[in-house]
């Protein structure tokens, strides 16, 4: 076992901050994925007809 006088602080430490920032990057990419497969569901996969009827049946119950 290494002795703890050998074990280089600094070294160590700026390893595991670098990893714990690739982790980080992966994590928001995940994220940023998300998002945007749900962005494309709720916005390109309705069915146009069925929102089109709707928006002219309110506007013809308000008189308009």
């Amino acid at each position: 076992m290494l002795k703890l006088s050998e074990i280089d602080l600094g070294s160590t430490l700026l390893s595991t901050f670098i990893l714990i920032g690739f982790i980080a990057t992966a994590f928001v990419f995940v994220r940023l994925t998300i998002i945007g497969i749900n962005y494309v569901k709720v916005n390109y996969l309705k069915k146009e007809g069925v929102d089109k009827n709707t928006k002219e049946n309110e506007r013809e119950s308000k008189g308009f």
